[in-house]
């Protein structure tokens, strides 16, 4: 009994560490530090062909620098530039940063936006040029977009009817000063899309016709579309239009119907593209007629106008039978943290060899004397084929707390043929950050690997900052973060490379 228990043991040990990764590489004190932006939206890495990472960084002499390291952990070249930077791109075979002229911490960004070409093999300045020059009166916010093949590069700017003034003192000035400053940054004043060539040029600017609804989001197909999609409560429907070349009347529009009670009960739009031209996925969730939290996720064909969507109501029911049917891989991963209904939303939506994959989770934030945290439970992951029809759902167990700005809380995905792989971070005790490598089949969402990252050579406290994770060929690379302050310029960091 004894030989065959501890034959038992053997095997667990032999197979949790077949399936741990293998550390490659390290790089424990860089020359260079993580800008405070690094978590921005825009991005603040992009992974380049020579199986190459270029990143924005933080160096002493220069306002900021780019860096690119390749697949040894080996630093390339190294380019300083100024301004505040906002995002990194491929563009035509280069590399392209856009900066902010400068920033201040009470009146937002100047709207005026410097791009810089880089070459991608040297780090050379080709070029740089004062893009757009916005509004001197009232904020603006812009979106960049890059397609992953660098073959366009889109710059999109909503003026707001907000003033750019220092506005401070809000909790004397009291709430309803608030509520203005809240309702003038929703109001939009205009909405401007700009397409740019390979010298930094304006080639395309328009003004697009917007569909009917006040809910909106914007998004770029990989065909160079454009894409917007609003939200029309008070009819029952969400419009999405899709617009080509510098033409603002869309090319079509198509009509989903969604049972929203108000408009203030979207709670996001989200969008990916398909493989095939002009056509996209739309996800929404938002509180139902019932007062119920509920998604829409439909697949639209503008080819034709038509579409298909599948509906899912989350209530007290539906959560439980979600729960009930969690099948832990090992004991080690058998917590689920599932239940809070009215703190789900979309937060990931992307097509993966002609499967849709949508993930849903709960996320909410508590300020107190001590601070502020966001908590981040498990991930529901569900999977349609073309026709929006459910094939299985899958969960993936987590429990993550961080600051306010839910840093390090997204998870990361990478396709390779039949397999997603996935990296998500999982609280370790009071302050400690552990990380979640597992690896899912596609088509049957069986979870085929799942284990802890060794963060060996790792400080404690450091999340990875899982929004710029580096899929490379046969590894990925991993930056360490530590933790943000209110007023960070800059964070240290570490980088691990491990093989699959």
């Amino acid at each position: 009994m004894k030989i065959k228990l501890m034959f038992s043991l053997l095997l667990i040990i032999l197979q949790f560490n077949t399936f741990a990764q293998q550390q490659i590489n390290v790089i424990k004190k860089p020359t260079w530090n993580i800008r405070a932006s690094y978590d921005s939206r825009y991005g603040s890495k992009v992974d380049l062909s020579d199986n190459a990472i270029a990143m924005i960084v933080d160096v002493p002499k220069a306002d900021f620098a780019v860096v690119t390291i390749d697949d040894k952990l080996s630093q390339k070249w190294l380019t300083e530039l100024s301004g505040f930077p906002m995002a990194i791109g491929k563009f035509k075979n280069n590399i392209v940063v856009i900066a902010a002229s400068d920033r201040s911490y009470f009146k937002s960004f100047s709207n005026q936006f410097k791009a810089y070409l880089l070459e991608e093999k040297t780090g050379k300045l080709i070029s740089e040029k004062i893009i757009y020059d916005g509004s001197k009166d009232f904020v603006e916010t812009p979106e960049f977009f890059f397609s992953e093949d660098g073959a366009y590069f889109k710059m999109a700017t909503r003026l707001t009817a907000l003033k750019r003034k220092v506005h401070i003192g809000l909790q004397v000035v009291g709430f309803f000063t608030a509520l203005k400053m809240d309702k003038d940054f929703n109001e939009s004043q205009s909405y401007t899309v700009i397409d740019f060539n390979d010298k930094l040029e304006q080639i395309q600017r328009m003004e697009p016709e917007m569909p009917d609804g006040d809910t909106w989001k914007a998004s770029c197909g990989d065909d160079g579309s454009f894409i917007i999609s609003t939200v029309d409560a008070s009819k029952g429907k969400c419009n999405v239009a899709i617009y080509l070349s510098s033409n603002p009347s869309p090319l079509k529009t198509v009509s989903i119907p969604v049972d929203a009670f108000s408009q203030d009960d979207i709670s996001s739009i989200t969008f990916a593209s398909s493989k095939k031209p002009l056509v996209s996925y739309i996800g929404i969730f938002y509180k139902n007629a019932n007062k119920e939290r509920s998604t829409l996720i439909a697949r639209i064909d503008f080819n034709n106008g038509t579409f298909t969507s599948t509906k899912e109501v989350f209530d007290k029911v539906h959560v439980k039978e979600l729960q009930k049917s969690f099948v832990p891989v090992n004991k080690k991963f058998n917590d689920l943290t599932f239940s809070d209904i009215k703190y789900m939303n979309i937060r990931h939506i992307a097509e993966y060899n002609n499967t849709l994959l949508v993930t849903i989770s709960p996320r909410f934030s508590v300020t107190s004397s001590h601070g502020s945290i966001t908590s981040e439970g498990s991930v529901l992951m569900n999977a349609y084929d073309a026709q929006m029809k459910p094939l299985y759902h899958q969960f993936l167990p987590r429990d993550y707390t961080s600051s306010i700005a839910g840093e390090g809380s997204e998870v990361s995905f990478k396709q390779s043929e039949k397999t997603l792989r996935i990296l998500a971070n999982q609280k370790d005790g009071l302050t400690a950050v552990a990380t979640i490598y597992a690896e899912m089949n596609l088509e049957s969402g069986t979870i085929n690997k799942i284990n802890m990252i060794s963060k060996d050579d790792i400080k404690n406290s450091y999340y990875a900052n899982t929004e710029s994770i580096s899929w490379l060929n046969g590894s990925f690379v991993i930056p360490f973060v530590e933790r943000m302050g209110i007023f960070s310029k800059k964070v240290d960091l570490q980088l691990l490379q491990l093989k699959y």
